[in-house]
């Protein structure tokens, strides 16, 4: 495959949170470590890397920094993150901003407790990812996707059983249909390790993680090698 680079979009993980080159450097400028996964494989094909990666970002903003690039002979790495982030554009400053469980504040806490649901974070998740790979698709530009969250092919029947008194019978199925639509376009797209999320493999696998629970170097350079072999048996079979 002829790429004159690839670029990473994502959020720490594909940052490289807790890297031995990250340590020490401003990751809010920036910055992000030349030994991920991602990294790796592009030294593997010889080209240049850039990563585009915001710690505790949500999938919302992935979608629009892919949507501001799409440049051909470029191999996109794009490794969607955990769905109950949810990322707004602030009305004063026009800037990027993410709800995050983890945050401590009013707006999150009004967000969690009134608004956010696991049937919304799984549909709109799956119209960024649909959307972004019809855009990318449509621009003749190869990618390559994972995803953090292990809820992307969740059944609706696990979250919202038949005879679920949450919502009447016919609701039910409208998400059903709408849902299961929407990952019979997704799903195929979605590279994972061996049926695992990135950091669910590093964890099967035994690689250490940070204090943080960011995977470290062995897991990095373990992954490189099996994405590798992926795009090799791709290219092998003209895909």
């Amino acid at each position: 495959m002829p790429y004159n680079r690839v670029i990473a979009i994502g959020d720490s993980f594909t940052r490289g949170d807790e890297l031995a080159d990250c340590a020490g450097i401003d990751l809010w400028k920036d910055n992000y470590s030349n030994v991920t996964w991602s990294a790796l494989l592009a030294k593997k094909l010889e080209v240049g890397y850039h990563a585009r990666a915001i710690g505790g970002i949500g999938n919302q903003w992935i979608s629009w920094k892919v949507s501001a690039g799409c440049k051909q002979n470029t191999l996109y790495i794009i490794s969607w993150t955990y769905f109950e982030r949810f990322d707004y554009v602030d009305i004063e400053t026009d800037k990027w901003k993410t709800t995050h469980p983890r945050h401590e504040d009013k707006l999150n806490h009004y967000f969690y407790r009134n608004l956010d649901s696991d049937i919304w974070n799984l549909y709109r998740n799956l119209q960024q990812m649909h959307s972004t790979i019809s855009l990318l698709k449509q621009n003749n530009v190869n990618f390559i996707m994972t995803c953090l969250d292990p809820h992307y092919s969740t059944n609706i029947d696990d979250i919202r059983p038949p005879g679920s008194t949450v919502d009447p019978e016919s609701i039910v199925s409208t998400w059903s249909m709408a849902i299961s639509n929407l990952q019979k376009q997704v799903l195929p797209y979605i590279v994972n390790f061996e049926g695992m999320s990135f950091l669910e493999w590093s964890k099967h696998k035994g690689f250490k993680l940070g204090p943080n629970g960011h995977p470290l170097e062995k897991a990095h350079i373990e992954a490189a090698k099996y994405i590798n072999t992926i795009i090799t048996k791709e290219s092998q079979n003209e895909h």
